[in-house]
């Protein structure tokens, strides 16, 4: 079955010591009060009247086009503009290249205080709205520069953290997202050993887009993975991210990743405790 789910893989990894314990991270209560709302409004100019729900705490301009919102379960913050991006202000012309869109949200991020430890170099991702001439030919129309920050935390790397500064014509801000949650340490504990997680791996296997291939995982990597946004997180999961490829014949080959817990069954019942 094409895309179907494969358990037959092979690990070849170079041999280097791998360490038996690992930091965990208890996640701090996020701030969700007024209080901190409002800081934000004054980063992002936003005069209007505060409300909450359930779920998030916003507010919304009396013009209705800006808005900042901080979701209750983590924290994420979101600020976003309704009428951005457009064919007056945000037109290919007036979009800066990615080296400088990737500038101008660093420099946004350090003046207003929310350039937080661990943050990796921005990576920028360009969008258009596009369509097509009689002959097929594309036009390009408004667009946006969304500015992606990575993150580290005790030399590791951080999955599903999320800070985007959107750029827009000019260089404006148009966008702002942040699932960026605040840690204390809790102390070491012990993980599996990459062929122990590996084992794991074979029982829930890797889906592809091939029928039947073969998977040879080549690299094992310590990290950390957070929750999304929109749910709540009592500690920061670390993880043995697994990459290699997959192949079947005709079909050639495409690279794979799995992500596997990597605290021990121990370790995971004393953190429930």
């Amino acid at each position: 079955m094409l895309g179907s789910v494969s358990h037959a893989m092979s690990l070849s990894l170079p041999a280097k010591g791998t360490p038996e314990t690992i930091l965990v991270y208890k996640t701090v209560a996020p701030d969700v009060s007024r209080r901190h709302l409002e800081e934000y409004t004054r980063i992002f100019h936003v005069n209007g009247s505060i409300s909450d729900n359930e779920k998030t705490i916003y507010i919304q301009s009396k013009d209705l086009i800006n808005y900042i919102e901080i979701g209750k379960a983590s924290g994420n913050v979101r600020y976003g503009v309704q009428n951005r991006p457009n064919d007056a202000l945000d037109t290919p012309d007036k979009l800066p290249s990615d080296e400088e869109a990737v500038k101008i949200a660093m420099q946004f991020l350090k003046e207003n205080n929310l350039y937080p430890d661990g943050m990796q170099t921005g990576k920028a991702d360009r969008h258009y709205a596009v369509s097509t001439d009689k002959n097929g030919n594309e036009i390009r129309h408004s667009g946006q520069i969304d500015v992606w920050f990575g993150r580290t935390l005790n030399n590791f790397k951080v999955w599903g953290t999320q800070l985007e500064v959107t750029v827009g014509g000019n260089g404006d801000i148009i966008g702002y997202y942040a699932n960026w949650r605040d840690y204390a340490p809790t102390g070491e504990y012990p993980i599996k050993s990459p062929e122990t997680a590996f084992e794991d791996l074979e029982r829930v296997g890797i889906k592809t887009d091939m029928n039947d291939p073969s998977i040879s995982i080549t690299e094992a990597t310590l990290a950390y993975r957070t929750m999304a946004g929109a749910y709540e997180e009592e500690y920061l999961e670390p993880i043995w991210v697994f990459s290699g490829e997959a192949s079947s014949g005709k079909e050639g080959a495409q690279t794979v990743s799995k992500f596997i817990p990597a605290l021990t069954d121990d370790a995971m019942r004393s953190l429930s405790s």
